[in-house]
């Protein structure tokens, strides 16, 4: 009997059980896991919040006369759901509506413990060991027990104590609006509202709040704001900025590297390769585009006109582009990219010698240098025909808002939805009503959560 219901088991979960320890699973927030969940997935509770999320910003500015744009769409929409971290048989989530960090049971959604602070907490917290992290809006990064939510330590950068009113709360100056990354014993986070206000990127012994040791440093910059979740390489620390270029950090001693140009917005992804997908590309543009730009030298490699996700697992990029989601081989349509864009370079330089030979009326180099350009645009073009051939496989499907990629299950939340296709095929394997956009998706350890605009968190098993 003992080995017919083992054998049982066995046959119903045979995936690789796995936490999702912060946001977005990993330091990458790739959003991918090898949690293999077994479908068909059936609810097995709800929270449900006595008020939507309460997001920093309430929408896209009319008007940014910091740098005399306007018209902008959203570029800091980081905290529309109450995104969850999931560890064994825990789940853990801030919430913007009674300013605290929450635990759940996961096998049944009743609370275990809730630590207040005062003000909203707008990023889960980040689990490591016995222990959570995450920022405030009062200013502050909170150390709890994953036990029991009992503080072991605070820390607030900044001196200052002033508040200001925002969206019917009273918020530090300097809010923590960065969440909490935690790496190798270190917690790194921001500190950060205005670019006219100082900005503080903080790294802190994640067991004690010090800054005294080697590879700690609090930096106080100028000119810069720090708005959505910190991610980390091995050797370099991106901090996202909303309507200007995430930065990038030298994360030994926190030295500015420099921006990622032509980049910009909330939504970024670190691929393992340390390319760096954001989205949208700046705050003068009006519409969708997802650009990956090589993390490392800061250059922008390709960019996805009307892409407003997408996620990155190995050589395949899976996005939503023109009301279709797609898989592409990132190496073979960046390599395209990389020849169109030596083809393109060439032709401004010719150009540029075009318009002095015909200063010169140099009739003659005009003539060829019409030919060289003539024949660059011909092979642009041809290049620009194969670019279709990376894709892996296409299929309609409208307002994607959440991405997951779960072992080989692509996850997708939508409106009042959330549906899953396999990651190789395209073919749609299972779908779920939910109230709201779902714009949260997690897996661990054979459960799906899913958290919405309502203030809703599901749990599907």
């Amino acid at each position: 009997m003992r080995t017919t219901l083992l054998l049982l088991i066995a046959f119903q979960w045979t995936g690789l059980a796995e936490d999702w320890p912060t946001y977005q699973h990993d330091n990458r927030r790739s959003a991918v896991t090898k949690e293999a969940l077994a479908l068909p997935l059936k609810e097995s509770w709800r929270y449900e919040s006595p008020s939507p999320p309460q997001t920093a910003w309430t929408g896209p500015a009319k008007w940014d006369a910091y740098s005399g744009n306007d018209g902008l769409q959203s570029m800091r929409n980081f905290d529309p759901a109450f995104y969850v971290t999931a560890v064994a048989d825990s789940v853990y989530f801030g919430s913007s509506v009674d300013n605290s960090a929450h635990c759940l049971d996961a096998t049944n959604g009743e609370s275990r413990w809730q630590h207040y602070t005062n003000s909203a907490v707008r990023l889960p917290p980040t689990i490591g060991g016995d222990k959570a992290w995450f920022g405030s809006d009062d200013g502050h990064v909170y150390c709890v027990q994953t036990s029991s939510g009992e503080l072991v330590w605070k820390s607030k950068p900044s001196p200052d104590p002033r508040l200001i009113p925002s969206n019917g709360k009273l918020i530090s100056l300097w809010p923590v609006r960065s969440g909490v990354l935690l790496q190798n014993g270190v917690a790194y986070f921001g500190a950060s509202l205005m670019p006219w206000e100082p900005s503080f990127l903080c790294a802190v012994d994640a067991g004690t709040g010090s800054q005294g040791d080697l590879g700690r440093f609090v930096l106080k910059e100028t000119g810069i704001t720090l708005q959505g979740a910190l991610l980390a390489s091995k050797d370099n620390l991106y901090a996202p900025q909303g309507r200007s270029v995430p930065l990038v950090y030298r994360i030994a001693d926190g030295k500015r590297l420099g921006g990622i140009a032509g980049s910009g917005g909330v939504y970024c992804v670190l691929t393992e390769d340390e390319q760096l997908i954001s989205m949208p590309a700046n705050q003068k543009e009006k519409s969708d585009t997802v650009r990956i730009a090589d993390g490392k030298n800061r250059e922008t490699l390709v960019s996805f006109g009307g892409a407003d996700r997408m996620i990155v697992s190995g050589p395949y990029a899976y996005s939503h582009q023109g009301n279709r989601l797609k898989v592409i081989d990132r190496f073979k349509i960046v390599a395209l990219q990389a020849e169109i864009n030596v083809l393109a370079d060439a032709n401004e330089k010719r150009s540029k010698a075009m318009d002095k030979a015909k200063k010169a009326t140099d009739k003659t180099r005009m003539a060829e240098l019409k030919e060289e350009i003539t024949v660059a645009k011909k092979a642009i073009a041809e290049i620009e025909a194969r670019k279709p051939s990376c894709e892996l496989w296409s299929k309609e499907y409208s307002i994607p808002i959440g991405f997951m990629l779960a072992n080989e299950h692509l996850f997708v939340g939508g409106q009042d939805s959330v549906a899953t296709f396999h990651a190789k095929t395209g073919e749609k394997l299972w779908e779920a009503k939910v109230d709201g956009k779902a714009y949260g998706l997690a897996a661990a350890n054979g459960r799906l959560f899913i958290s919405t605009d309502t203030g809703a968190i599901y749990c599907f098993q």
